[in-house]
Formats: structure tokens, sequence, C-alpha cells
């Protein structure tokens, strides 16, 4: 039989959206697994915040450096401080922030999923009226669109005060003059784009994640499947709504403020 990867394609985003609208649907009893949902917390959030510290540091150090470096050439050192600023929160933060969470929290919910569905822990709990989306799906996604924004916004100052040290206790630009044009170009605005990218991928890589759980099968293998789709997915996913957010909200949402 030939394979139609168009036909495949359709059916895997008609699948997807029937399942994100049968998670959605059970949102209004979040409060019943409320211990699920911070159990989720813990696992996507907390237990992520070392790694991504640390990815932060090199990440606002290297970017610091190279900033410099390059308007040192133009007598624009004043201007890293603000450059900075913008592209972290605007760019870095969320989306590299997102994508190392999909590596670690994105591949576990992916893993814990397959794993149940194989073992058939999902049937035996829809055997006794127990909702999985209700039980297993909404709790992950809402944590992941709770914590990954606090992610963000942590990831974007370990990063800029990085960048700073770099800046001007290596390469001996004043503080001052650093943190003055951070603190004129970096607006509410980018804070903003900040969290709604974080939100939204929070939201798709513990979706995604639960999603390619759901469709596992053939024991071991497709444990491992499902983990590798989940972290392709919603690092696809990630680029693709940064994409979305950066090119076409940003202008709508400027203009609406210019008004």
């Amino acid at each position: 039989m030939n394979h139609n990867p168009v036909k495949s394609g359709i059916e895997w985003l008609g699948e997807l959206t029937l399942f994100t609208g049968r998670t959605f649907k059970s949102s209004g009893r979040i409060l019943k697994r409320f211990d699920i949902f911070l159990n989720q917390c813990e696992f996507i959030g907390v237990s992520s915040l070392g790694v991504l510290s640390v990815a932060a540091v090199f990440i606002g150090s290297s970017l610091g450096y190279q900033l410099f470096k390059s308007f040192e050439l133009f007598g624009a050192q004043a201007l890293v401080g603000g450059t900075v600023g913008v592209g972290i929160f605007r760019e870095m933060a969320p989306v590299i922030g997102a994508i190392m969470v999909t590596g670690r929290a994105g591949a576990g919910i992916g893993a814990e999923i397959a794993s149940m569905r194989v073992s058939e822990q999902i049937d035996a709990l829809e055997v006794m009226g127990v909702d999985p989306y209700e039980y297993l799906v909404l709790p992950r996604v809402l944590a992941g669109a709770v914590m990954m924004p606090i992610l963000a916004f942590v990831f974007g100052g370990i990063a800029t005060g990085a960048a700073s040290v770099i800046s001007c206790s290596v390469l001996d630009l004043p503080y001052p003059i650093f943190w003055k044009a951070f603190r004129q170009w970096v607006a509410w605005i980018d804070l903003l784009h900040c969290f709604v990218k974080a939100v939204t991928f929070g939201t798709a890589l513990a979706m995604l994640g639960c999603f390619f759980g759901f469709r596992a099968d053939g024991g071991a293998r497709g444990v491992g499947l499902s983990t590798r789709s989940s972290v392709v997915a919603g690092c696809l996913a990630i680029l693709f709504f940064d994409y979305f957010w950066t090119m076409i909200l940003p202008l709508r949402l400027d203009r609406l403020i210019l008004k």
C-alpha cells in the first residue's frame, strides 16, 4: 500500500485537534486533580531550574561577549545592554528555555504516558470510569502553561546578569552604561512577548508529549518512538509558534499601543 504523506499529515492534525479539544473540555474539573497538577508543576518547573540556569549562564555570557566585540568595531558598546535585553527576553529566554524543557520534561511526559498506554493502564482507567484526559493530560498541560513563563523569566534574568558580568567585569564596559541601555530598550511589551510565547510553548510541549504517549503501541519500541516523536514535534511546534508570534502578533500589538 502506497503511503500518502499529505493524507497522513491531515489525519495526524485531525487527531491532535480532537485530542486537544477533549483535553480542554475537561478543564473545568482541574480542581479535582489539583494534587496531580502540583506534582507536574514540580516535575516540569522546579526540576528544570538547574539545567536552565546553567544554560542561561553560558548563553548570556556568549551573547554579551559577541555583542560587545561586534559593537566595539563601531564604538557602540553602550548599546550592548539594550540589545542583550531585547534579544534575550523576546527570543532566547522563551525559545531556548522551552526547547530544553522539551528535551527534559517533554520527553519524560511522552515516555510516562506511552508506558501507561502499552501496559494498558490507560485502558484500566477507562474501565474504572476515570477520564484519562482529565486525570493524565489536563494537569500536565496546565502545568506546562503555568511553569514555562516562570522558567523563561528566570532564564532571561540569569542570562542578562551573565551578559552584564562578561561585558562589564571582563570587557570593561561600565555597569551603569549597560543597565541604562537595558532599562531604555526593554519595555513591558518585550516582557509580554516573552510571557505569551512561553505560555504557548509550555502548552504545546506538554500537549504533544501526552498526544504521542496516547498513540504508543508495540511495547518498548513504541515507548521509544513516542518519546522521540514528543521531542521532535515539540521542538518544531516551538519554532513554528515563535515565528507566528514574532512575525504577526507583535505588529498588531504595537499598533494597538500606538493608538
